[in-house]
């Protein structure tokens, strides 16, 4: 992953008007989906507030792990599913929310989230 795209990425966050209200990373220490991203996340959670959340810690309404928990600050919820998903859409998804550049998002009314077409 290109580091200076992410940072770049994070300082258009900076200065947009549009930003996440909430992001949550849903893992499994087990999991051997979630040791895929959880560097890439770890490292975006360095320019961007991210929780971690062990689904073995408590009880959560989480079909999978590992899944990242987005919620806007024009309220709408991005769920990102998967490792693969992650890796291809996370940074994606912060530059949408900072300069509209990336795919358009649907709505799933089945899973009532938002997800990138």
């Amino acid at each position: 992953m290109n580091k200076l795209f992410l940072i770049a990425i994070v300082g258009l966050l900076l200065v947009s008007s549009v930003s996440a209200s909430s992001v949550n990373f849903f893992y499994s220490e087990n999991c051997p989906h979630c040791k895929q991203v959880y560097s890439l996340v770890v490292y975006t959670s360095k320019y961007f507030p991210i929780n971690f959340i062990d689904v073995n810690q408590g009880s959560y309404d989480v079909q999978g792990v590992p899944l990242i928990k987005i919620l806007t600050s024009d309220c709408r919820k991005i769920d990102l599913v998967g490792s693969q998903e992650i890796s291809k859409y996370l940074k994606c998804e912060l530059q949408e929310m900072s300069t509209m550049e990336c795919p358009t998002y649907g709505f799933n009314k089945e899973r009532q989230s938002w997800f990138i077409k």
